[in-house]
């Protein structure tokens, strides 16, 4: 850790990363060499790994304990997760030379032989080496906790649980049922067809949200929030820098809206809403079949009101429309 925070310095004072940064990378390596020192009081064992699809379907690879967890460790390599059902373990389709994999008890742990080695992301970023993609193809059901440093993340049709982070890298997923936790430090969102009950959050880039569920909090620090064709239940859509854009919208129970600095743009797709909205230094439009009004800060009752919008912008416009 100490020859970690060393370069850190180094670099901060070069300026070649930001104070937030900085703060951001060190509790990043912080977290990955914890679980690190408690795999190795741990008896561990080698993971057959398949590198080629296997001769028949039917045959599982070679003897291994079923997992049911997966743990993945990357440093400055993008990630590349699919769910296959009836797969009986995890197939490393590609990368396989860049990772260890093994096996304790039910968790398969992956992580980047640079990091085990004792290099740190930076070096191997600075000394130009080539981006590496590590594609693995899991059990449908495996819960997964997979995290990258410097590389971005895409996940397909993973049904069991799923926590996924990565400081500075974008985050894809698709089709994921029990989505949980999303977080970028520095990189985009994007997920569609998932149900999230967690968070989704980044601290510098835009959050898309398409065809979802979600129950929780999809929030920005630095950028745009988009959410199209989805359910909003008791969630959470926030940015302190950016806009707010809603198209095509069902509300279940409420939602809240808020940006600090941008507009709040919400098409819904039902009418019987109670519409709270509230903008210090803009108009607020409240749009739909029998309704149309301009107001600062009101709460308007439309139809039998049996659900809760609120909207809120510091210094922007909102426009509200309901169907």
């Amino acid at each position: 850790m100490s020859q970690i925070k060393d370069k850190l310095d180094d670099l901060l004072a070069k300026g070649r990363i930001t104070q937030e940064q900085y703060e951001e990378l060190i509790a990043a390596v912080s977290d990955e060499e914890a679980p690190e020192t408690e795999q190795q009081s741990l008896p561990v064992e080698p993971l057959p790994v398949q590198t080629e699809p296997p001769s028949s379907p039917e045959k599982p690879p070679s003897a291994s304990t079923a997992a049911s967890h997966l743990t993945v460790r990357l440093v400055s390599e993008d990630l590349r997760v699919r769910g296959v059902p009836g797969l009986p373990a995890v197939r490393v389709v590609h990368g396989a030379s860049s990772i260890t994999v093994q096996q304790q008890n039910n968790d398969v742990i992956i992580e980047s032989n640079i990091a085990r080695e004792g290099h740190t992301f930076f070096s191997f970023t600075i000394n130009g080496f080539s981006t590496q993609i590590v594609e693995l193809e899991v059990p449908a059901d495996i819960a997964c906790d997979l995290k990258t440093v410097s590389g971005d993340i895409e996940l397909e049709d993973l049904q069991g649980a799923v926590e996924v982070r990565s400081v500075s890298g974008d985050i894809q997923a698709h089709g994921l049922p029990r989505l949980t936790t999303v977080n970028s430090t520095s990189g985009d969102i994007d997920i569609d067809e998932c149900f999230l009950d967690g968070e989704a959050v980044s601290k510098s880039g835009d959050v898309d949200v398409d065809s979802c569920t979600i129950h929780g909090l999809l929030k920005s620090y630095s950028g745009d929030m988009g959410v199209e064709d989805s359910i909003l239940n008791d969630a959470d859509v926030s940015t302190f820098s950016g806009d707010v854009q809603l198209n095509g919208v069902t509300i279940q129970s409420s939602a809240r809206l808020r940006t600090t600095s941008g507009d709040v743009d919400a098409s819904l797709n039902q009418h019987d809403v109670l519409v709270d909205v509230d903008t210090r230094s803009g108009e607020a439009t409240v749009r739909g079949p029998d309704i149309n009004m301009r107001v600062q800060r009101q709460r308007i009752p439309v139809g039998k009101a049996t659900v809760t919008l609120a909207a809120h912008s510091g210094s922007g416009d909102i426009d509200i429309s309901l169907k």
